[in-house]
C-alpha cells in the first residue's frame, strides 16, 4: 500500500535543543579548583573531565581512551587523600572507567557523578555539584531528569542563560520520552526564570501549563509547586483575592510532611503581614520557628514573629524574637536588612521608637552596602516615619475570610504535627 504521508511534511518530533555545556569560566570545570582547594579539588576536576570526555566519545571508540596506567595513577592519588566515606564508592567507579572505558556502564557512571554532585551540594560547593551533574547528563543525554538537575544548579549558581538552555532541553526531552515529572518541573523552572526577568505574563502561562501537565499525569509534587508559584505571581503583581486560593490549593496538594509546606506557610504569612493581618499571622509564624535552621532563614522567621507580635501588642513575644534576630544578624546575610525592617516595624507598633530607629537605621546601612534597592527604599521610608514619631500599623482584621482563617489553622496543625525533632 502506498504511503499517505505527505512528502516534506515536518516531523512531529521536536529536535532536542542543544544546551550550554560551558559556563563563564576560562577552563571547563575550573570552579572545582576554586571551591575545593588542594589535591582533592585536582582529583575531582580531573575526574569530571574524564567522564565528560568518555561521554562525548562514540561508543565504538571509548576503548581507546586513557593511557594504560591512568587507573593506577588515580588510585595512587586517592590513596594519598583522606576521602569522605560518601566519595569512596563513586570514585571507585571512575577508577574502573579509567581502567576499562570500553566496558564502563553508563548507568553506574551516571550514579557515581550524581552522588559526587550531592556530596558537593551539601557542602555548599555548587560549582562542583554543577560540573558533576553536567557530567551525568552528558553520559545520559536522553534523561530529562538529569537535564532538569543541571538547570537547577546552574540557576542557583547565577548562570541564568545556561539554566534556561537546560530547562528547555528538559522540557523537550520530558515530553518526547514521557518523563512527565521532569517535564512539569522543568516548566516550573522556566516559569521562575521568567519571574526573575519580570515577565509575569509569560511566567503565569508557563506555570499554568505545568499545572495542567502535573494534574493530567498525577505529578502531585509539581502540582503543588505550580500552585505555590502562581500564588507568588499573584502577590507580586497585586492581583488580589486569587492569591489565597492558589495558596490553599498548594497546601492541599503538598504532602503535609514536606519541608515545602513550611516555605509556603512563610510566603503566605509574609503576604498577610504586609496586609496587616497580624492576629492571623502570629500563631503560624510561631509554629514556623522549628522548621528552619539556616541563619538567613531563622532571622526572617523571628522577624516575622516580632512584626506580628508588635502589631498585636504582645510585648514579651516581640522582645524574645527581636533579641533572637539581633543575636544572629550581621551585614553579610542576604536577609539581614529585611529581618531588621520587620523588627523595626514591630517596635514602632509598640511605641518603642528608640529600638525601632536603631533597627531601621541598621537595615538601611545593610541594604545600601548590599545594593538591595527595594529593601533600601522600604527601610528608608520606615526610618523617616519612625523619626517623625509615627506609630506603625496595628492589626487589622479582614471581614468574612473563613477560607484564609482555615488555611492559617491548617498551617499550624501541619507545622506542629511534623516539626523537626
Amino acid at each position: 500500500m502506498p504511503s499517505t504521508a505527505r512528502i516534506g511534511a515536518p516531523s512531529r518530533r521536536q529536535r532536542v535543543p542543544p544546551a550550554l555545556t560551558r559556563g563563564p569560566d576560562r577552563l571547563d570545570g575550573i570552579t572545582i579548583l576554586d571551591e575545593l582547594k588542594g589535591d582533592l579539588g585536582v582529583v575531582l576536576w580531573r575526574s569530571a573531565r574524564n567522564v565528560r570526555l568518555w561521554a562525548d566519545t562514540p561508543l565504538d571508540r571509548r576503548g581507546e581512551l586513557f593511557a594504560g596506567g591512568a587507573a593506577a595513577a588515580r588510585l595512587g592519588e586517592l590513596g594519598r587523600l583522606e576521602l569522605d566515606a560518601e566519595l569512596l564508592a563513586p570514585m571507585s567507579v571512575i577508577v574502573a572507567l579509567l581502567e576499562a572505558p570500553g566496558r564502563a556502564e553508563a548507568r553506574r557512571v551516571v550514579n557515581a557523578c550524581r552522588r559526587i554532585a550531592l556530596w558537593a551540594e551539601h557542602r555548599g560547593a555548587l560549582g562542583t555539584a554543577l560540573e558533576f551533574s553536567l557530567a551525568a547528563a552528558t553520559a545520559a543525554p536522553e534523561s530529562a531528569a538529569l537535564a532538569y538537575e543541571v538547570a537547577g544548579l546552574a540557576r542557583r549558581s547565577a548562570q541564568y542563560d545556561r539554566a534556561e538552555s537546560w530547562y528547555s532541553r528538559a522540557i523537550v526531552q520530558g515530553r518526547q520520552n514521557e518523563q512527565w515529572r521532569a517535564y512539569a518541573l522543568a516548566l516550573i523552572g522556566m516559569g521562575n526564570m521568567a519571574i526573575r526577568r519580570g515577565n509575569f505574563p509569560a511566567a503565569r502561562r508557563t506555570h499554568r501549563k505545568s499545572l495542567r501537565a502535573a494534574r493530567r499525569h498525577g505529578v502531585r509534587e509539581a502540582e503543588a509547586m505550580a500552585y505555590h508559584d502562581l500564588f507568588a505571581i499573584e502577590v507580586e503583581t497585586g492581583a488580589g483575592p486569587e492569591a489565597d486560593s492558589y495558596a490553599a490549593a498548594a497546601f492541599a496538594a503538598y504532602d503535609p510532611r514536606s519541608p515545602r509546606v513550611a516555605r509556603l506557610a512563610y510566603d503566605v504569612t509574609y503576604h498577610w503581614t504586609l496586609q496587616g493581618y497580624f492576629t492571623r499571622v502570629l500563631p503560624v509564624a510561631q509554629a514556623l520557628v522549628p522548621h528552619f535552621d539556616r541563619t538567613s532563614e531563622v532571622i526572617l522567621v523571628h522577624s516575622l514573629v516580632a512584626r506580628a507580635a508588635g502589631g498585636t501588642g504582645e510585648r514579651d513575644t516581640y522582645a524574645r524574637s527581636a533579641a533572637r534576630v539581633w543575636s544572629l544578624v550581621d551585614g553579610t546575610h542576604e536577609s539581614a536588612a529585611r529581618a531588621l525592617l520587620g523588627v523595626a516595624n514591630g517596635a514602632a507598633s509598640l511605641n518603642e521608637f528608640a529600638e525601632a530607629e536603631r533597627a531601621a537605621a541598621r537595615a538601611v546601612e545593610i541594604a545600601r552596602e548590599r545594593r538591595e534597592g527595594r529593601v533600601f527604599v522600604d527601610a528608608e521610608a520606615a526610618l523617616e516615619s519612625i523619626r517623625a514619631g509615627a506609630r506603625a500599623s496595628e492589626a487589622v482584621e479582614h471581614p468574612n475570610a473563613p477560607a484564609a482563617e482555615e488555611l492559617a489553622a491548617g498551617f499550624v496543625r501541619a507545622l506542629s504535627a511534623y516539626a523537626p525533632a
